[in-house]
C-alpha cells in the first residue's frame, strides 16, 4: 500500500499542515490538562502535561519549519485556515 492508499492523498503539504494543527491543538489541550491538574493540587500530573505541552509545540516547530513559515508568530489551530472560518 503507497502513503496515498493510506490517507487518501499523497500531497505531503496536506499531511504536513495536518500533524501542524493536531500538534497545535494537543499542546493547547495539555495547557488546559495542566491548568485543571495544578487547580486540583497534583503538581505531579501537572508537570506530565507541561512536559507533553512542550512535545506537542516542538512538533508543531518542525512542522512549520518543515513548510517554510519559518517564525510567523503564535500559531493556534483556529489560526491555520488563513483566515478562513471553517464550515459548522
Amino acid at each position: 500500500m503507497d502513503a496515498g492508499e493510506k490517507t487518501g492523498t499523497r500531497d505531503e503539504h496536506y499531511d504536513l499542515i495536518s500533524v501542524l494543527y493536531h500538534a497545535l491543538q494537543g499542546a493547547q489541550s495539555c495547557a488546559k490538562y495542566a491548568d485543571d491538574a495544578e487547580a486540583s493540587g497534583d503538581g505531579e500530573l501537572a508537570t506530565f502535561f507541561r512536559e507533553a505541552q512542550q512535545t506537542q509545540s516542538r512538533l508543531a516547530e518542525q512542522a512549520k519549519a518543515m513548510l517554510g513559515l519559518g517564525e510567523t508568530g503564535d500559531l493556534s489551530p483556529g489560526g491555520i485556515s488563513g483566515g478562513i472560518t471553517p464550515p459548522s
